[in-house]
């Protein structure tokens, strides 16, 4: 019998089952002991029947408990479930993400994009390498509240191109005060692989491992669906062309029909 590994929900029947069922039966004796020692009580002296009360409700509460227990274990799995269908479905899409890192190819151009929390009076961005040391400084001046990106040319502060390789990228910005102003930094591109690290789905933006979590948006990338609609229009719209004339020539057959027997 083949599984699919997505949809598939393991039984959780570990210790929440094994300490439901010794509930139970503890349960079961405790009634039992019960009525025999009623039976068996003191007519001169009965047995406090509150305290008979209490118990039953603790156990009945504790039974509550371990269910409610149960039922949470199944619904994380569900949600497991659906967090990696949900991973699965994004490979091979355009994502916006939250992080700072990004894969560089000697001679190509990076947008780099980030949220300012305010206005900000001076806003610098920098590139930095593996090693963290600066690669380049962009200064952006004076800044509004909200996303903005910037275009890094490839190269290094002196003009010479910068390796291929993996960087990373900071923003700082002050408002007019000289306080702090809260950036956020994103990187965009293409989901192109999915791994599961201890059960947990791990997606690869071009090459740099992004957690699920961080995902903010998926950009619209066009389907094969889309492209074929888009290749039939020359065709669909010769239809409607000729459909459009065919009326217009029979109208002009029944007006010559109508002067002639004038």
């Amino acid at each position: 019998m083949t599984l699919n590994p997505i949809n598939y929900r393991p039984p959780v029947e570990t210790g929440a089952t094994a300490a439901a069922a010794e509930s139970s039966l503890g349960e079961e004796d405790f009634l039992s002991l019960m009525m025999t020692q009623m039976k068996h009580q003191d007519p001169l002296s009965p047995m406090d029947t509150n305290q008979f009360m209490d118990q039953i409700t603790q156990m009945n509460t504790v039974k509550q408990l371990m269910s409610a227990n149960e039922t949470l274990n199944q619904l994380a799995v569900g949600i497991s479930s659906i967090n990696n269908e949900s991973a699965v479905n994004l490979v091979g899409h355009e994502v916006v993400a939250h992080g700072d890192s990004f894969a560089h190819e000697s001679g190509s151009n990076e947008d780099l994009v980030f949220k300012l929390a305010g206005e900000a009076q001076e806003v610098v961005v920098t590139v930095l390498d593996e090693s963290g040391s600066v690669v380049d400084t962009m200064e952006m001046g004076e800044l509004g509240a909200g996303e903005h990106q910037v275009t890094w040319n490839g190269r290094h502060s002196n003009g010479a191109r910068a390796p291929q390789g993996n960087y990373r990228y900071s923003v700082s910005a002050v408002d007019e005060n000289g306080q702090e102003v809260a950036a956020a930094t994103f990187v965009t591109g293409l989901v192109d692989e999915l791994r599961f690290v201890n059960g947990q789905p791990m997606l690869f933006i071009d090459g740099q491992e992004v957690g699920l979590g961080a995902i903010l948006r998926v950009l619209n990338t066009p389907s094969n669906e889309q492209t074929a609609d888009a290749s039939q229009e020359p065709e669909v719209q010769e239809a409607q062309a000729s459909n459009e004339q065919a009326p217009s020539t029979a109208l002009q057959g029944a007006m010559g029909v109508a002067a002639y027997q004038r």
